[in-house]
């Protein structure tokens, strides 16, 4: 969280908008629900905010009116408050990514996408991709049951899908790193491309601020890009998902490239 680039990424959003608000880090511990529905209320009646793991399901459970996209992952990560009182949320992680995809991809719908990871992150992904008409959606995840769990919501949501392996293996149109692996440098990585082949690569992971040149994406990325694959880190992501918080929480359109710029900033 502290290496976080949100609150330089919305100050200048704030400040291309002319909006005098300000974006600020709270930290809350894990486990703790009641915490977080009484943070979500709080902020909600100063203008809303953001979650990040681990609150993302905790937060989902909280909303007393939730969109689309927050029931179909069990995850929130943006808050307001409705002209009702009512504390509502939205998941724009979906968007964010499915708006990175749908540039990755060309607006070309994907055959078959390999999503890493069955948390919030890959909750997420799996439905971008099913808005994107992907043919095939399979999970591979380090725990089994939880990629099972994520199948079958996603079949339950009329969303062809399947279990694969740990390590995954095989041929992908699009190949999606939704684990944290990559947030920390002796971390492994998420798949290796001796073993997967895909077309195209995204890793939600993004680089954090460094004087390193080599840090300007992520080392997945930089595997991807090695082997001739197309691939991007997250930061576009992350800047795309923030976008979508400013309908909610403004009622305008955000200044993408201000976002952009705002989140390149190499600060603490």
């Amino acid at each position: 969280m502290a290496h976080s680039r949100s609150p330089s990424m919305h100050a200048a959003a704030f400040s291309a908008l002319g909006i005098d608000a300000a974006y600020e880090l709270l930290r809350i511990p894990a486990g703790e629900p009641e915490a977080v529905e009484e943070a979500l209320r709080q902020y909600a009646v100063r203008g809303g905010g953001n979650v990040t793991v681990p609150h993302k399901a905790p937060a989902a459970q909280a909303l007393d009116e939730a969109s689309p996209a927050v029931r179909q992952t069990g995850a929130c990560n943006c808050f307001w408050q409705t002209v009702s009182g009512l504390l509502a949320g939205d998941n724009t992680d979906v968007a964010g990514i499915e708006s990175v995809l749908r540039d990755l991809l060309r607006e070309r719908p994907p055959r078959d996408v390999l999503v890493l990871g069955a948390g919030g992150a890959g909750a997420a992904t799996a439905i971008a991709a099913g808005r994107l008409r992907a043919s095939k959606i399979h999970v591979a995840n380090r725990t089994p049951i939880h990629a099972e769990r994520l199948v079958r919501r996603l079949g339950a949501l009329g969303l062809p899908a399947r279990v694969e392996g740990w390590p995954a293996a095989g041929t992908f149109d699009v190949i999606v790193n939704a684990t944290t692996l990559g947030l920390h440098p002796d971390d492994p990585l998420p798949a290796s491309f001796d073993r997967v082949k895909a077309g195209f690569a995204l890793d939600l992971v993004y680089p954090r601020p460094s004087s390193d040149p080599d840090a300007e994406t992520t080392r997945w990325i930089r595997s991807a890009r090695a082997r001739g694959i197309e691939a991007n880190d997250g930061l576009e992501v992350l800047v795309r998902q923030a976008a979508a918080c400013y309908p909610h929480w403004f009622g305008v359109d955000a200044p993408l490239e201000a976002l952009r710029q705002g989140a390149r900033h190499q600060g603490p």
